[in-house]
């Protein structure tokens, strides 16, 4: 009975070790499935390795001679990047080695064996028990070897053989902020029959209620064969004849569900080939939808339409990083986090960036329901012929792997005209009237290709599409450039203009929406890390006021190196965006909503105290469907110069909105008290039933006099009489901010005036609007701004505080800071300060912000530039106990000091505001309240 027991212990713990071993594998899940046959084995792992920086690994035969592999590498991350282990992105040329073996050899007996690669860069050599197999070139898309005559019983010794030089002649897209050389999707081994499906296309057709589906084989059938489809409710059966190699069959689908972005239905199916005494499987799946472009109803310009009904696209740009695995995504958990991330925010739809995206990513869109625009990889250098059939093999393979992705609608052949200028006669850098004929062949072949879905020639920041579905255009402009340059966008754009075309060609009327467009490039040396939310709050109220826009693309999904612009950091953290304290309830998802109230001229208006004023109210609508008896609920509130919130007036008025027009409402007019105040204006649309549709607001500042019933003594930031600093401190915003990082104090001397007693005083209080600081890098040595297109990314690219306009957002990452607050030696108070944040509810540091040059001016002599824009600190209140009271009195001046002590584990330096700056309307305050 022992011996059992024992026995069987040794067996749990020999299948917990192997389970724990396959669980340990990256990305063990079948890495397309869209198209898995049901023999197959993950060859992810450790394998052996060797930098070949000297290129003599084939001159030597390493790969007679695996052994050699002493390093180590995670495959399926490059080579240059942390994940994988050996970190080595300046190595060109490597060497791979694994031993495999069948884990089920009686399933592989009597088939083909195929060793497949998802993705590659760039060419790589594969030998099994030291015979060569084959070549292939190309960095993005599956490729395949047939390894069955190199394939022996029991181990098989494999080594691949990778080069990744940096030729501008390889499409390369965006990998300067992290190089995927080598290795950089799964690779696994497949059972085959001799002949097998190579490719099946979906392809569906909701107007007629029926999907065509295209099988192609490997070769021509040597006998008749029998095709089957079933699943999701479709059975299907046809015979093949022998001699073929491709058919195309019409399956009519009946009670019909369609896909769609609230209830993304796929069509899960199997498929088989079945021969004599042969058979092929391949599991997949379809969606029935539909992408067209269509007039918007009782208008005269089109949108991107999803099933035949116009949709405002909510983009975003993915540049589709990961800061440990790079192009590579460390699972698939993290892949489908990633599309409901996108979903969270409101969004409809992402732009992956000039990379061929894992389909296991494209996955989860097709599953969870958002819209994906897949661009072309580009390369860097002029067209010339090795460079374009670089291109158009990946082109030609990336459209072929993902043509059953419901969520792709629509194909973006090259980017920013990268990759398409030469070098004319004279020496100009130009788009030549050849080039642009070749991009107009490849837009024709995309569509012969693929029907089911829009084609873009190009997404443009030079005004140079030369045929395209969408007509899409790049921008990046500070707040206060949007309403000029929006107008002038639809002034220009018609049926038959020239605007946005180059070549004589013209627009038709296809839809014209943007696809890049943010703060981030329209400052002078990027934005560096700022707060988003102000200037996109601006925009994002400026794109709907103009409802012939047919959607946005916000750079960027998350930040990437030496881009901070992201919602969400590059390790996919939340950043703080404030809104929901400035406006209770709010959230990014109602930037997003059908219905849209714009409140206010702009986000800069400054209204006398006492004065009554008319804030314009309008309301943007991007749907059909308009709820009865729609209201608007707001609210008038503010903080005044002690930093106290002052409710002002509230209401509601009837609203009235128009599909896809931006329809004017009745002002709300504030009666506005006589009070310095940092005011908000937040509105609510609610329909018949009392439900909220969308919340929004508008800051502005009012100028007026402090209360009469108590005496406030104030210094602004700067007038401290003494200020030491063991990092160093700095006046900022114009002497609107001082702030000094580490340990020290800055101490501030007030006189008190005379008639003060201990008789008619009833309390003193410290007020003051404070943050910590942390030791932002850019003022500890001279820092580098952000460029893009940089093929080397420096250390300071990875580190938000670089930049000549950075002051980063906040987010989870706190810089605390511990200050103690004396008055005349005496503490009165110990505060911990918890950030040193930035966002939306710094409004008086926007405010602020000193304009460049006016959109439209011929005079570009004035950069547009931030100072510490979005920050802002934390009320901090501190009341003198009454011994202090009195001899602070007695004493007849009060010298306060604000200290961070050097021995304190939280020396995190403080940050003070004044009363234009911040979020406070108010200086160093001492309040002194009368009996």
């Amino acid at each position: 009975m022992r011996i059992h027991i024992l026995l069987l212990l040794v067996l749990v713990v020999l299948f917990s070790c192997c389970k724990k071993e396959n669980d340990s594998i990256p990305l063990p899940e079948h890495p397309r499935p869209n198209f898995e046959r049901s023999l197959w084995q993950n060859l992810n792992g450790t394998w052996k390795f060797r930098p070949d920086s000297a290129n003599v690994g084939l001159k030597e035969n390493w790969q007679t001679a695996p052994e050699n592999f002493t390093d180590e590498i995670l495959v399926p991350f490059s080579w240059a990047s942390p994940a994988s282990g050996a970190r080595l992105p300046k190595v060109n040329y490597a060497w791979y080695s694994r031993t495999f073996k069948p884990e089920k050899p009686e399933d592989w007996q009597g088939k083909q064996v195929y060793l497949n690669f998802c993705a590659s860069d760039f060419n790589t050599s594969v030998w099994i028990n030291g015979q060569k197999v084959g070549d292939h070139n190309g960095g993005y898309t599956p490729f395949d070897f047939n390894i069955t005559k190199y394939f022996q019983e029991g181990e098989n010794e494999l080594v691949v053989r990778v080069e990744d030089e940096e030729l501008d002649n390889r499409p390369s897209g965006k990998q300067y902020y992290g190089n995927a050389k080598g290795i950089w999707q799964t690779v696994y081994l497949e059972a085959r029959p001799e002949n097998h499906i190579t490719g099946i296309f979906f392809t569906p057709d909701i107007d007629k209620e029926e999907v065509g589906v295209k099988l192609v084989l490997n070769h021509e059938l040597q006998e008749n064969a029998e095709f089957l489809l079933a699943g999701s409710g479709l059975n299907f059966r046809a015979a093949l004849q022998a001699g073929t190699r491709s058919q195309e069959f019409t399956i009519p689908i009946k009670n019909m569900r369609l896909w769609d972005l609230d209830n993304p239905y796929l069509y899960n199916v199997k498929v088989w080939l079945n021969g004599n005494h042969w058979s092929d499987d391949i599991a997949t799946y379809f969606g029935m939808r539909k992408i067209s472009a269509v007039n918007v109803p009782g208008k005269e310009f089109q949108y991107v339409a999803l099933n035949n009904k116009p949709l405002y696209l909510r983009l975003t740009l993915d540049q589709s990083y990961h800061p440990d695995g790079f192009y590579t995504f460390p699972s698939d958990a993290f892949m489908k986090e990633e599309i409901q991330r996108a979903k969270d925010l409101g969004l409809n739809g992402i732009r992956i960036h000039i990379k061929a995206e894992m389909p296991r990513k494209l996955y989860w869109a097709d599953k969870l329901g958002l819209l994906v625009q897949e661009d072309i990889p580009n390369f860097w250098g002029e067209p010339d012929s090795t460079a374009k059939a670089n291109w158009e093999q990946v082109a030609t393979a990336e459209m072929a792997r993902d043509y059953n992705s419901p969520s792709i609608f629509s194909w973006v052949l090259f980017n920013e005209t990268w990759g398409l200028f030469s070098k004319n006669e004279e020496g100009q850098r130009v788009y030549s009237p050849e080039t642009q004929d070749w991009v107009r062949s490849w837009y024709h072949k995309a569509k012969d290709f693929d029907q089911t879905r829009l084609v873009e020639d190009n997404s443009p920041c030079n005004w140079d599409h030369v045929i395209t579905d969408i007509n899409t255009w790049h921008r990046y402009s500070p707040a206060r450039h949007w309403a000029g340059f929006l107008d002038m966008v639809c002034e220009n754009t018609y049926p038959g203009s020239g605007f946005n075309f180059i070549g004589n060609n013209v627009q038709g009327n296809q839809p014209m929406f943007n696809s890049e467009c943010g703060a981030v490039w329209g400052y002078n040396g990027s934005t560096g890390d700022i707060d988003i939310t102000w200037e996109y709050h601006i925009m994002m109220n400026e794109f709907r006021k103009r409802p012939k826009i047919a959607g946005f693309l916000f750079t960027e999904f998350h930040d990437v190196i030496n881009e901070w612009n992201g919602y969400y950091r590059f390790d996919r953290s939340k950043k703080e965006f404030g809104l929901d304290e400035l406006c209770p309830g709010m959230t990014m998802r109602d930037f997003h909503a059908d219905l849209y109230v714009v409140a206010g001229k702009d986000f800069f208006q400054t209204y006398k105290g006492g004065s009554s004023v008319e804030i314009p109210i309008g309301i943007s609508a991007v749907s059909t469907e308009i709820p009865q008896n729609l209201k608007i609920r707001y609210t008038v509130y503010g903080w005044d110069a002690l930093g106290d919130k002052q409710e002002l007036s509230s209401g509601e008025q009837e609203a009235k909105a128009r599909a896809f027009e931006f329809v004017e409402q009745n002002p709300i007019t504030i009666n506005l008290p006589d009070m310095a105040l940092t005011g908000i204006l937040a509105t609510e649309l609610v329909d018949g039933n009392g439900m909220v549709l969308q919340r929004n607001f508008v800051p502005f500042k009012v100028e007026g006099s402090r209360p009469d019933d108590i005496l406030v003594l104030t210094k602004s930031p700067t007038e401290f009489s003494d200020a030491s600093w063991s990092i160093k401190y700095l006046a900022r915003q114009n002497d609107r901010k001082v702030w000094g990082m580490g340990s020290g104090f800055f101490e501030y001397t007030f006189d008190l005036p005379e008639g003060l007693s201990t008789e008619n005083v009833e309390s003193i209080e410290f007020r003051a609007e404070l943050a910590s600081r942390y030791p932002q890098e850019k003022y500890l040595e001279d820092g580098e701004a952000e460029r893009i297109g940089m093929e080397i990314v420096s250390e300071k690219g990875k580190i938000p505080g670089y930049g000549q306009n950075s002051y980063p957002q906040t987010d989870q990452k706190l810089h605390g800071s511990l200050v103690k607050i004396t008055a005349n030696e005496n503490k009165i108070g110990e505060v911990e300060l918890s950030d040193d944040p930035a966002d939306h509810r710094g409004i008086l540091s926007w405010m602020n912000q000193e304009p460049g040059s006016e959109w439209g001016s011929d005079d570009h002599s004035k950069p547009w530039l931030l100072d510490e824009a979005g920050s802002y600190g934390y009320l901090v209140v501190e009341k003198f106990d009454e011994a202090l009271k009195n001899a602070v009195l007695e004493a007849g001046q009060l010298v306060l000091q604000m200290h961070v002590d050097e021995q304190t584990k939280n020396r995190g330096g403080l940050s003070v505001y004044g009363a234009d700056s911040g979020r406070y309307p108010m200086d160093v305050s001492i309040v002194i309240k009368k009996k």
